[in-house]
């Protein structure tokens, strides 16, 4: 048996058979059409749109919804086992691990956070878990590179697919089952430091409720991935704020900053210390001079300076966390930015690298809410687990 103390953990619980798991499983909303999302809202299956509802569904209709997918023969039993698990469109392939992890290890720090949450984004996560019993959201983490575990995936990996499967936004899922000695054996093995890059709230919130629940030995299920298979892009500021005074604003922007006035689709930064800005129906790239640049590592990256020389001082945002006027958009290919909410003012900040990240993390520090977009994200309904097994 493993022991109580185990970073990880083999997984027990089901996953969507292949016929059914386009319509079970939900990719990040970010990359779905409108036509796609609302098809999708219309699905007695889909996982997010009745078990994921607003703040989650009761647990007799989240577990109702659980056994008419095994009584329809879409969701299969599994377990226990560690999957290799690959996501792959075009020349994005990302692959890594499915396995459970420890919210102890959590509280504990060795898996570390480098973003900051939303107080009522955590709270939502956390009644979503008290309700639903049911984990259907794996966190996504990062570790670096471990010959053991690379070995392992590239030797599954090579084999026959057990499980697979295209979802609506494209991106076809694969996964291989290791089941028995071997799934114990590489959960024993791995110890390293892990990095959040998708889940601060649902890890938050799982640690919450574990607590108040006095759980033993808690886990949540989760895809672990060597950094160098991430994508890392940046979360957009939106600001919206009808009182906003957009001409004092740009000339205030202006006289502490370069700023560059650019057409609409050329609002992007190109390096570090520069930033896209839209405001009054103008586009700017905005540049930070270097005597404004701290020498601190950890506040010179571009989502502090943001924060601190502009979002702070500019427009009185003081705590991202909870103030109501902020709002966060993924910068990503299949979107323009804004092209969903009608913000008074836009930031862009360029991303960081994964090793700023991970620097940020072991300092003990944390980044602004909403810092990074990182890829691979797991999608809702990949794999199911309940609550209370655990």
């Amino acid at each position: 048996m493993e022991p109580m103390s185990a970073l990880l953990e083999p997984f027990t619980g089901y996953f969507p058979t292949p016929e059914f798991a386009p319509r079970i499983v939900g990719p990040p909303v970010s990359t779905l059409s409108p036509d796609q999302r609302e098809a999708a809202r219309s699905d007695p299956l889909s996982f997010r749109h009745v078990v994921g509802k607003g703040a989650g569904a009761p647990k007799k209709e989240a577990h109702e919804w659980l056994r008419t997918c095994q009584e329809a023969g879409a969701l299969t039993p599994v377990g226990p086992a560690v999957f290799v698990y690959r996501l792959a469109k075009g020349d994005l392939v990302t692959t890594g691990i499915v396995a459970d992890v420890s919210i102890a290890a959590y509280d504990s720090g060795l898996v570390k956070r480098h973003e900051t949450t939303i107080s009522k984004t955590e709270h939502k996560m956390a009644e979503y878990m008290r309700s639903t019993r049911i984990y259907g959201n794996p966190v996504a983490l990062a570790h670096r590179e471990h010959a053991g575990l690379t070995a392992m995936i590239a030797a599954h990996s090579s084999g026959e697919v057990d499980f697979n499967f295209t979802a609506a936004d494209g991106y076809t899922h694969s996964l291989w089952v290791v089941g028995g000695n071997e799934a114990y054996e590489l959960c024993r093995s791995f110890f390293d430091t892990l990095y959040i890059t998708d889940g601060h709230h649902r890890l938050a919130a799982a640690s919450v409720v574990a607590a108040e629940e006095g759980r033993v030995n808690p886990h949540i299920p989760a895809g672990l991935f060597s950094a160098d298979e991430l994508r890392l892009r940046s979360f957009a500021r939106c600001v919206i704020d009808p009182d906003l005074d957009a001409a004092e604003a740009i000339a205030r922007l202006g006289s502490e900053h370069h700023l560059e006035e650019v057409a609409y689709g050329d609002a992007r930064p190109r390096s570090r210390g520069e930033f896209g800005v839209k405001i009054g129906g103008s586009s700017y790239r905005l540049r930070v001079e270097d005597p404004d640049i701290p020498n601190d590592v950890y506040r010179s990256l571009d989502v502090n300076l943001l924060q601190d020389l502009i979002l702070g001082p500019v427009f009185g945002i003081e705590n991202p966390r909870q103030d109501g006027r902020l709002h966060f958009i993924p910068d990503l290919p299949e979107r323009t930015g804004d092209d969903e909410i009608d913000c008074d003012a836009w930031f862009l900040p360029y991303p960081a690298s994964v090793s700023d990240v991970m620097a940020v993390a072991d300092s003990g520090r944390a980044m602004p809410p909403k810092s990074t977009w990182f890829a691979p994200k797991l999608p809702s309904g990949l794999v199911i687990r309940l609550l209370d097994k655990h």
